[in-house]
């Protein structure tokens, strides 16, 4: 997760559309994401990337569902994602929302 901040930093805006250097960076976010999430038996059952965000969802071993997002990278920076419990991959208000630093290790910040 630590090498993302580079990335991220490096993504172009190409305005209404998405950058080539945007749709690398989820692409590499969702992979390195889905393998911290399998530290705590975790798994991604949505993802979306949407106009420089991502957001998706994932469920833990106990099938609970939770909501994650990343804000629009170009404006908001890179650095923490928000999550929250969710009843399902519709349910786009859920619980509390928490944030979580994006580092190595961090699905062991989260309380999931």
């Amino acid at each position: 997760m630590d090498r993302l901040l580079k990335i991220a930093n490096a993504v172009e805006d190409y305005g209404g559309q998405q950058s080539p250097s945007f749709k690398s960076f989820a692409r590499k976010f969702k992979n390195d994401f889905a393998k911290e999430l399998i530290k705590k038996n975790c798994t991604i059952t949505s993802f979306n990337r949407g106009h420089y965000y991502v957001s998706g969802f994932f469920r833990n071993a106990d099938n609970l569902c939770f909501y994650f997002s990343i804000s629009d990278i170009r404006y908001f920076g890179f650095g923490k994602m928000l999550y929250r419990s969710a009843r399902d991959e519709k349910d786009y208000t859920g619980g509390m929302n928490r944030y979580v630093p994006i580092t190595d290790g961090m699905t062991f910040l989260m309380d999931i």
